[in-house]
């Protein structure tokens, strides 16, 4: 249609009062949610946006998130940020939500439309997420073959390029750094490093898992004394990049001199370490806009309940900085162990 769309084309396409209209929109109570739905679809099919009509919403999507902590807290942040960005321009509220207040589907504020999962283990509250009859999108991965949708980065393709980078740089005996692999995200990139990596003839890549309680530097010290010789350590992501950096440094090594340091999400922290990190920059933003499209499709399409899920993954970069570089040979190693020994 051309021109502003107001309330009554939408009543006229739709056959219904301009007061039905109104407080579907609007989410208040009186209209049944059959009739809700049909008017979401058609507002955003015809282009009604939040500023058509004083303001009004095409309905609420849920942003849910569990407790915020240290490592995850600006991933959840930066695609929030998106996600508010694209709602306002298609004409939804974002409205964020814990998700241990999320108890009974029968509660749920008629005026919410869609839910975004931003949680690492979305089968925790996936299950009411489902009953409530509601588009879903999650932001990590889901079961296979769940019937929800999905948007992550690609991670095995960044595991690659990472790899490609390093074997670049002359790198042939490398490590992934992280603590658990159980997040499919990590896996995926772990998978794909070790994929990048064996492409290089002569190539190794390593696994080495640390206790966070414990600590980086006894789980590398123990790597070393197995007989690894590492010149290159892709971690997990940029909190336990900086922790590797920090400790290294502590024992006395050079990065990226006598060994080459990689982050992933490029966090905020990537560029406070010294040497800055060379990191894969996630699109978070973007993921998060991403999701409030796939709701809003589904509320667009009539048969939203029956169309097949979709597994979006969006395309990261590596941003190159100081703590990579040319790979040496690793002299370091037993003066190192030497050292600890003697301690």
């Amino acid at each position: 249609m051309s021109g502003r769309v107001t309330i009554e084309d939408l009543a006229a396409k739709l056959g219904l009062s301009k007061f039905s209209v109104s407080r579907a929109l609007s989410g208040k109570s009186g209209v049944a949610e059959a009739t809700r739905a049909r008017v979401l679809r058609a507002a955003h099919v015809m282009g009604y946006r939040l500023r058509s009509e004083g303001g009004r919403s095409l309905g609420q999507i849920l942003f849910v998130r569990q407790e915020i902590d240290p490592v995850s807290s600006e991933l959840w942040l930066n695609m929030l940020h998106g996600a508010e960005e694209e709602a306002e321009r298609l004409g939804f509220a974002i409205v964020p939500r814990q998700a241990r207040y999320l108890v009974d589907a029968a509660a749920l504020d008629p005026a919410v439309v869609g839910m975004i999962l931003a949680v690492p283990r979305p089968g925790d509250v996936l299950d009411y997420a489902t009953r409530t009859g509601l588009p879903i999108v999650c932001a990590s991965y889901v079961s296979p073959l769940s019937r929800v949708d999905q948007v992550v980065g690609a991670d095995w393709e960044a595991g690659v390029a990472v790899a490609r980078m390093l074997t670049g740089l002359g790198h042939r005996a490398t490590a992934f750094v992280h603590v658990s692999t159980l997040p499919l995200g990590r896996a995926e990139r772990w998978r794909g490093f070790r994929d990048g990596m064996l492409e290089t003839p002569g190539a190794i890549v390593e696994d080495l898992v640390f206790d966070e309680v414990a600590g980086f530097r006894g789980a590398f010290l123990g790597f070393l004394e197995a007989g690894n010789l590492p010149t290159a350590l892709f971690c997990a992501h940029d909190g336990i990049a900086v922790n590797a950096v920090s400790e290294l440094s502590r024992l006395g090594l050079r990065v990226p001199e006598d060994i080459s340091v990689v982050g992933f999400n490029d966090f905020a922290a990537a560029i406070q370490v010294s040497p800055r990190l060379t990191t894969v920059r996630t699109p978070q933003v973007e993921m998060g806009g991403a999701m409030v499209r796939c709701i809003a499709d589904r509320l667009a399409n009539q048969t939203r309940g029956l169309g097949a899920p979709q597994r979006i993954a969006l395309v990261a970069e590596i941003v190159r900085r100081e703590s990579t570089a040319a790979a040496s040979e690793p002299l370091w190693v037993a003066r190192i162990l030497r050292g600890e020994r003697a301690a």
